[in-house]
């Protein structure tokens, strides 16, 4: 099965999946290309899976510093975002095989394959982020 995305429609807003076990990096450190100084796909694949472990970890908090502004005015704030990704996780277990990146200028589109299978059907789905204030942020809601 596949995941990492999970749209919630009925109330439009959109969470993030999880992956590895280990702790998100703190987002001192900016994932901007020039930054980083690898390729954009480099930067996008590495935000994606920071914000994949910190969803795994159940850590609201790290994965919050991933999500641009727009995505956070949906959920108002860091605790609303917590009981959402608390009921989204819930009997699952994630298992990240892949992250594919594909990068258009300013916006990418990212698909992480999960073994999970309680992962959603729209998990294969693209999901947008977008270089913001000189780092990758998670921006499809």
């Amino acid at each position: 099965m596949r995941i990492r995305y999970v749209s919630f429609v009925g109330i439009g807003l959109v969470l993030a999946g999880c992956a590895s076990g280990e702790a998100a990096p703190t987002v001192v450190r900016e994932l901007s290309v020039t930054a980083a100084g690898g390729s954009a796909e480099d930067a996008v694949r590495e935000a994606a899976l920071a914000l994949s472990a910190a969803l795994e970890a159940g850590d609201a908090e790290s994965a919050w510093a991933y999500y641009s502004q727009r995505c956070r005015d949906m959920f108002g704030s860091v605790e609303t975002y917590e009981l959402m990704m608390e009921v989204n996780y819930e009997g699952r277990n994630p298992d990240v095989e892949s992250v594919t990146v594909r990068v258009n200028g300013s916006s990418a589109q990212v698909v992480t394959v999960d073994n999970d299978p309680a992962a959603p059907a729209d998990s294969m789905n693209p999901r947008t982020w977008t270089f913001i204030d000189d780092r990758w942020q998670f921006d499809n809601c």
